[in-house]
């Protein structure tokens, strides 16, 4: 795959992302946001092969694998399983309304779009459009994280903002080294893992897993 095919391949993945990112913002469902988290992990494991092709790295095409593995299938299975123990809704509980987050989810991709369109920041990979939606899908993960109470949502946001770093590493250095890359991987293994730990007992206590209701721990 020549250059230029492979950096209009991985703008088409990485506004994908951004759309899909917008896309778990609306969803109330639980269930539906990891599928969506899971898709835009698999466009994020397209956008890794398509940069592998083009610079015929091995680092790449191994890295498009364990994202493809970990974040597109791995962690979101793990997360489905603790949200079938939990028998409460399944409903995302957020601190603003769905019109509201949308609202400034738009905002922040079209300030964000301004903000990164061309000038100084022409990426190594030569995308147009891939550095200013990366950093877009970071802030939506912020935003995920902060308006959404349940320790499952927000561990969801924290992956998030994960793929909007791996995009980012992807546009300005065709990634990251594979050792870095591999750390990186076990930690969100582990994020999930402890989440996958924890909510049950967070639940028994205290017969949700809204994180609001630690704030009852305090001394």
């Amino acid at each position: 795959m020549s250059s230029a095919h492979a950096s209009t391949a991985i703008d088409n993945f990485s506004v994908g992302m951004l759309i899909i990112g917008i896309a778990i913002i609306w969803v109330r469902s639980l269930g539906r946001a990891l599928l969506l988290f899971a898709l835009q992990s698999l466009l994020l494991a397209a956008a890794a092969v398509c940069a592998g092709l083009a610079m015929s790295s091995t680092p790449l095409f191994i890295g498009a694998c364990l994202t493809a593995a970990i974040k597109g299938i791995a962690a979101p299975v793990l997360l489905w399983v603790v949200l079938q123990r939990i028998p409460t809704t399944h409903d995302v509980q957020a601190l603003i309304g769905r019109r509201t987050g949308i609202a400034v989810a738009v905002v922040l991709a079209i300030v964000f779009a301004h903000t990164f369109n061309g000038g100084p920041f022409v990426t190594a990979i030569g995308a147009q459009r891939v550095l200013a939606t990366a950093v877009t899908v970071m802030v939506l993960g912020i935003q995920i994280m902060v308006t959404r109470r349940q320790a499952i949502a927000q561990a969801l946001g924290f992956l998030v903002i994960e793929n909007g770093m791996s995009l980012a590493a992807l546009t300005t250095t065709y990634g990251i080294p594979f050792g870095v890359e591999l750390g990186v991987f076990l930690d969100l293994l582990l994020v999930v893992f402890v989440v996958f730990l924890y909510t049950g007992r967070m639940h028994v206590i205290f017969g949700s897993v809204d994180t609001e209701k630690m704030r009852s721990l305090r001394g």
